[in-house]
């Protein structure tokens, strides 16, 4: 169920990659770093969850580093490319948080594991693509 829920995500990304406007909607590069902040911020207010399950403090504290990081980012008004390279910094910082909360702390799930996974593998390109 969640890779039902959870890769039909990545599709933002790629319609903003390809400019492809549907209806009112312009998927275009100001989308993309916004839609791929809201997607860093989320994956930060997982943690919230993780906290309200095992009581782990660095869960708690972990879970708004993720939104405050994409608002400083976004808050510079950095040049695009630089803007994306701290995005997948910040994608690849709450990756590695999901590896420690998976295999040592043991609080997160093997599926939601393999979906970040997979999602990150999805998210990574996307950015990679627009700096090329």
């Amino acid at each position: 169920m969640i890779y039902f829920i959870g890769i039909p995500g990545l599709i933002p990304f790629y319609l903003c990659f390809y400019n492809i406007d549907l209806i009112f909607l312009e998927f275009d590069k100001d989308m993309f770093l916004i839609y791929s902040s809201v997607i860093l911020s989320f994956l930060g207010a997982v943690y919230w969850g993780i906290y309200l399950s095992s009581n782990n403090k660095t869960a708690i504290v972990f879970s708004v580093v993720p939104c405050i990081y994409a608002f400083f980012v976004l808050s510079y008004n950095l040049k695009f490319d630089i803007t994306l390279w701290y995005l997948i910094f910040g994608y690849l910082i709450v990756l590695g948080f999901d590896f420690f909360f998976y295999f040592k702390e043991q609080i997160i799930k093997l599926d939601y594991f393999i979906l970040r996974v997979i999602l990150t593998a999805g998210i990574m390109p996307a950015h990679l693509f627009y700096i090329i």
